[in-house]
């Protein structure tokens, strides 16, 4: 299959919430914008961040594929 001219856009905000009990460390939470077609989604790690945009990618049929620094 020929990959074709493909992008993606996305928004991510990053935030840090402090806790109620002193010495917890804060939790880290996210939201990702598909700027495609506007959906949110919000997620609480990096891994959640990965899968989404391999989803996307899965969705436009780039298969098979490889991020650039993991070659």
């Amino acid at each position: 299959m020929a990959v074709r001219a493909w992008k993606h856009r996305f928004l991510l905000d990053v935030w840090a919430e402090p806790r109620e009990i002193p010495h917890l460390p804060a939790i880290v939470r996210a939201r990702v914008r598909d700027m495609g077609d506007d959906t949110e989604t919000y997620v609480g790690s990096l891994a959640e961040i990965e899968q989404l945009v391999e989803t996307r990618l899965d969705e436009a049929g780039i298969e098979p594929r490889v991020w650039e620094r993991e070659q």
